[in-house]
């Protein structure tokens, strides 16, 4: 006899199966947090040079377009280069030339900032340093010509300025200072009492080192590696569901290459602007104080404080004027980035409303620190973007319009998607009759003047 098993019961007991699995999932990744945690800091360990490779080749593959699309295809087609018709590997000289000139231009400017910008950079640090006991008793002397006729404010100013000027003094000579020695490229110091260092630093190198060979392979390959994925993406899911995946993979890679790409050109731009600026009006430490507002210009909205406020302080120390002047020349910086350079550089604006950015860096830099207000734009960018998609198809099915304008001052939907305005009419008070009621004084004036006609009468009788 054979025993006929219905379909739905194995499709229980499959679920049951699954939900038990998931189960023992978590209570194992509970009872071994630990051991998890170790096992994916090795694995991360051991990925670091692919996971450098990728992210090389990815922040260099709109350089290497670039090139390909503007100066290799044209140059070889003017000189008529290994020609499409009797070359067949023609793109892959095009690429090779591509990749090579987008890497010499890409290590030389590294070579350049590390080899001349550094060093005066920590130069500035040092001497700020070494003369910050001078920089506090020019702030003191500051405070008292400005503050003559204000004596208790004079106090105040004093006690704090004291106060805190001891502690920065001892932090930055037992702390900053060493630090910053360290990072100057003296071998022999670093071979005696810094093994550890060394091995540590060397180790991170030979990472570099190998993530850049994998991203010369990544960016002579992109295209297979995309076809493949695409090939893949459309073998396991259905074909809408790869079109809306693949469609959506490109258009978070526009947003995040362009954003990013757009902002560090923006930022370049600025922080030669501010080196210009600042040499012409001869303020101190300019090195220092273009690399800080070119930096922190890549961070949205909060990024142009971050520098200003640190920059103002040095210049405060050194001499009042130069703060004033530098104050007025970074709001007038900041608005020609955010009205002119800014939106030229970055054509594609995300379309996000002001509040949702200052939410996106905030939430994210409190899980992620600086990488995540970096990412915070274009991320949230992709997650409005999605969620405009599915809102997008729930009123498409529902037969009603799309169009955000659409939905303004709206009364009421018809179940057609007739959409009738609202109109507010103001309602009518029904006036009641006024009865006037008589005073105390008339209610007295008339009961007396009907006890005199009472007494009248009786008279007369």
């Amino acid at each position: 006899m054979k025993i006929k098993i219905e379909k739905k019961y194995l499709q229980i007991g499959f679920t049951i199966f699954l939900t038990a699995i998931a189960i023992l999932l978590v209570v194992f990744f509970i009872w071994n947090n630990n051991s998890i945690k170790t096992s994916v800091r090795k694995f991360n360990s051991i990925m670091s040079p692919v996971y450098y490779g990728l992210i090389i080749a990815y922040l260099l593959t709109p350089i290497v377009d670039f090139f390909e699309k503007k100066l290799f295809i044209p140059l070889f087609a003017k000189l008529k280069w290994f020609e499409e018709e009797k070359d067949k590997n023609r793109r892959i000289h095009i690429r090779i030339f591509s990749v090579t000139l987008t890497f010499v231009i890409t290590l030389f400017l590294l070579y350049i900032f590390f080899a001349s910008v550094i060093p005066e950079l920590i130069k500035s640090i040092q001497s700020i340093v070494k003369q910050y006991p001078y920089y506090t008793r020019n702030m003191m002397n500051t405070i008292n010509k400005g503050l003559e006729n204000n004596p208790e404010l004079r106090e105040l100013l004093q006690d704090i300025v004291y106060s805190y000027s001891n502690e920065t003094d001892n932090w930055l000579n037992d702390n900053f200072l060493p630090m910053i020695q360290k990072m100057l490229p003296n071998v022999g110091d670093m071979l005696l009492g810094f093994s550890s260092s060394i091995l540590k630093f060397l180790k991170f190198l030979w990472n570099i080192i190998i993530g850049l060979i994998i991203s010369i392979y990544v960016l002579n390959s992109k295209e297979k590696f995309a076809m493949s994925c695409v090939r893949n993406a459309y073998a396991i899911f259905e074909t809408k569901t790869a079109n809306r995946l693949v469609e959506s993979v490109r258009f978070t890679h526009r947003t995040f290459i362009g954003f990013l790409s757009g902002k560090v050109f923006d930022s370049l731009i600025i922080g030669i602007i501010t080196f210009v600026v600042l040499s012409i009006m001869k303020m101190p430490y300019t090195v220092l104080i273009s690399i800080i507002v070119g930096i922190t210009n890549i961070i949205p909205f909060f990024g142009p404080w971050f520098g200003a406020i640190p920059s103002l302080f040095i210049l405060v120390m050194i001499n009042p004027k130069y703060a004033l002047y530098f104050l007025i020349f970074i709001v007038i910086l900041q608005q020609f980035d955010g009205n002119f350079l800014g939106p030229k550089i970055l054509s594609q604006t995300t379309g996000i409303a002001t509040f949702w950015i200052i939410c996106s860096i905030t939430v994210f830099s409190g899980f992620l620190g600086v990488p995540g207000m970096l990412i915070a734009v274009p991320v949230t960018a992709v997650l409005f973007a999605l969620f405009n998609r599915i809102t997008d198809n729930m009123l498409i099915k529902k037969n009603l319009p799309t169009d955000p304008a659409s939905y303004d001052c709206v009364g009421s939907i018809s179940d057609t998607g007739e959409i009738t305005k609202y109109v507010y009419i103001k309602e009518k008070h029904v006036s009641k009759k006024r009865v006037d009621k008589p005073s105390l004084f008339k209610t007295l004036f008339s009961k007396f003047k009907e006890f005199l006609a009472k007494k009248s009468k009786k008279g007369t009788d």
